[in-house]
């Protein structure tokens, strides 16, 4: 639901970062949705900066002509700004090129620097490759602006089996979008709005991600998953991160197994790289303390410890049938028990959630071995040694 209109007046200004590296087929989707979609009011327009990061596909180029097309005569804006009717959009856009640290995250500090001493109160994170539902930056502005307790926030991730180019949030077939979520990205939504009612968030969405300019943070050179490099300093300043329900961003998944698998085990390196030595800040709760052990240790172990531990309870429940004499009640208890247990664990596995896990602690166990001979670097691709 979209929140209400200001009576109290202008809300906070909003500057999006939008980081590129060979984008040229999907910028003018991202562009066209940014510009078709709601804003909040404000005093003066908000900000899209576009970073283009070494492409050589043309993105950059495009991306100037589509700014140049789209975001022509930006104004401040109220409830009568609606560009179709008075020719002016609520933001100014550009394109720039990072100058710095090549890679995603260099990128992102490029656009930050750039959006500095422009009076822009939330950055917004959002990939080219993914478009934002249209009442999204209204409802993050809303969140941000109601709750000075709220330090960074991401959106609800939605996938989609495709989508026009026209950015309008349509599958191919001009309807909404073919639903394309598996019952692995459903159960870790769930867990997302677990922490999120604590305030606590931990797999932020990249894709979709805003925090208080104020804080001043920003990634850190050499780490891949910028992401969470972003969520650990938010979160070193005792704020609240949070996953809103209201904002959201439509994603595709790659189309082949093998660049699935690619993504999947990029991802899953930079997430072993950036918690590597990671620890909980001075002060931190006994929850905070215990989620990070278990998001640090967990995901590492697992892959190592489920054979093992299937062989063990298999053998273990042999041993207890093959107790002699008249068994106790507790044996009893156990003979009934670890075989139900047992089915239970191969049930799931066997399930489409177990396929899941189980492809998941492969891409760890996979991600784990690239790290060791080739760490992962602050770039769109695998770093060379």
């Amino acid at each position: 639901m979209s929140p209400a209109p200001h009576a109290e007046g202008p809300g906070l200004v909003l500057g999006v970062i939008v980081p590129c590296r060979n984008e040229a087929a999907v910028i003018e989707r991202k562009l066209r949705n940014l510009v078709a979609g709601r804003w909040p009011f404000s005093q003066k327009p908000h900000q899209v900066v576009v970073v283009d990061d070494g492409s050589t596909d043309g993105t950059a180029e495009r991306a100037r002509e589509l700014c140049a097309q789209l975001f022509a005569r930006p104004s401040a804006t109220n409830r009568m700004s609606v560009p179709m009717i008075t020719d002016k959009v609520p933001a100014a856009a550009r394109v720039i090129v990072n100058g710095g640290q090549a890679g995603k995250a260099g990128a992102i500090r490029a656009g930050i620097q750039e959006l500095t001493g422009l009076g822009v109160d939330v950055l917004v994170l959002t990939d080219a490759d993914v478009i934002l539902r249209p009442p999204s930056l209204l409802q993050l502005e809303h969140a941000f602006r109601t709750r000075p307790e709220l330090g960074m926030a991401c959106g609800r991730q939605e996938f989609v089996r495709d989508l026009l180019d026209d950015g309008s949030c349509r599958g191919r077939d001009g309807k909404e979008p073919v639903a394309a979520a598996e019952p692995y990205d459903r159960w870790t939504a769930q867990v997302r709005r677990r922490e999120s009612r604590k305030g606590r968030l931990f797999s932020v969405h990249g894709q979709l991600l805003a925090w208080r300019a104020s804080l001043g943070i920003a990634p850190t050179p050499g780490i891949a998953a910028d992401d969470l490099d972003l969520m650990f300093q938010v979160r070193a300043q005792g704020r609240r991160i949070e996953l809103l329900e209201g904002p959201t961003f439509l994603e595709t998944k790659p189309a082949s197994p093998q660049a699935r698998r690619e993504q999947q085990v990029r991802r899953a390196q930079a997430y072993v790289q950036v918690m590597a030595g990671r620890s909980a800040p001075a002060g931190a709760g006994l929850g905070e303390r215990l989620q990070l052990l278990g998001y640090r240790r967990l995901p590492l172990l697992l892959p190592w410890l489920l054979v093992p531990g299937l062989v063990a309870l298999v053998a273990l429940t042999a041993v207890v049938w093959m107790l002699p004499g008249d068994p106790s009640p507790l044996v009893t208890v156990l003979r009934w028990l670890l075989p139900a247990l047992l089915v239970a664990l191969l049930v799931q596995l066997a399930s489409p959630t177990g396929r899941h896990v189980r492809e998941l602690l492969g891409v760890i166990r996979q991600a784990q071995a690239a790290e060791r001979s080739s760490p992962i670097a602050d770039r769109w691709e695998r770093a060379s040694r």
